[in-house]
């Protein structure tokens, strides 16, 4: 959305653009005598010269009041101290451009006598009543419309980051839940490590009671075969001394 105040502004410096193009084209035609053709002319360019004037001073009470509305409140608007004195200088600027050339269009002309100074005071006339006019019945309504394009682009602004902030606190639930996810799998397999570790104790165990129980079946074994082998030698000694003496 574009800022109203800029838009305004883009306006302004068009219309004064104009004036100044209109205000070159009066000075040609105030400095010589006119033909009536020229005096049509003439008086059309003043006509239309004031009339810019007079739409460009209304344009600029309209951005005064919008520039006065955000240095009383400027959070409502969003502009920093500089924006909203860079725009009060614009305003100032141009407001004093529009006088310099409204008091060039009433100076006296020596060269021109009486008439071309009547003439300039008539059209000054008519161009403050135009004027007060105008900003009579157009101020009250462009400043409530400036107002709430202002309020609707600050919503808008506090809607965005409304948005943002919905985000990025969507965005710290989900790391904390991959965060409370990682914790519970260290803790499943620190369990699943401490339960390795004493299924390992427990196979060390019974296998040293195995080994125990090995060598001990193999001593048995051991010493049953020597008493057999005495016992054979007994009964062969036995048999051969029965054998002998008989």
């Amino acid at each position: 959305m574009s800022d109203p105040f800029v838009v305004v502004q883009e306006d302004v410096v068009s219309a004064f653009e104009q004036a100044r193009t209109l205000l070159a084209s009066w000075r040609m035609l105030d400095q010589k005598m006119r033909t009536p053709q020229e005096e049509n002319e003439y008086q059309f360019v003043t006509d239309e010269l004031y009339s810019t004037l007079t739409s460009v001073e209304s344009d600029l009470v309209d951005l005064q009041e919008a520039v006065d509305a955000a240095r009383h409140t400027p959070a409502d608007y969003g502009l920093s101290g500089s924006q909203i004195a860079e725009r009060q200088n614009f305003v100032a600027s141009k407001r004093q451009a529009v006088e310099d050339m409204r008091h060039i269009l009433t100076q006296p002309d020596a060269k021109k006598g009486s008439r071309s100074t009547g003439l300039r005071d008539t059209y000054s006339d008519r161009g403050n009543v135009i004027h007060g006019h105008h900003r009579r019945h157009s101020a009250s309504r462009e400043h409530n419309v400036e107002v709430g394009n202002y309020q609707e682009q600050h919503q808008v602004l506090m809607d965005q980051q409304d948005q943002q902030f919905d985000s990025m606190l969507d965005t710290v639930r989900n790391l904390h839940g991959i965060a409370s996810t990682m914790n519970t799998e260290l803790e499943d397999q620190a369990i699943l490590l401490d339960d390795v570790g004493s299924l390992m104790d427990r196979t060390q165990s019974k296998l040293s009671s195995a080994r125990k129980k090995v060598d001990k079946f193999l001593r048995d074994k051991n010493n049953r075969s020597i008493y057999i082998v005495l016992v054979l030698f007994l009964v062969i000694l036995v048999l051969l001394l029965l054998i002998i003496f008989t």
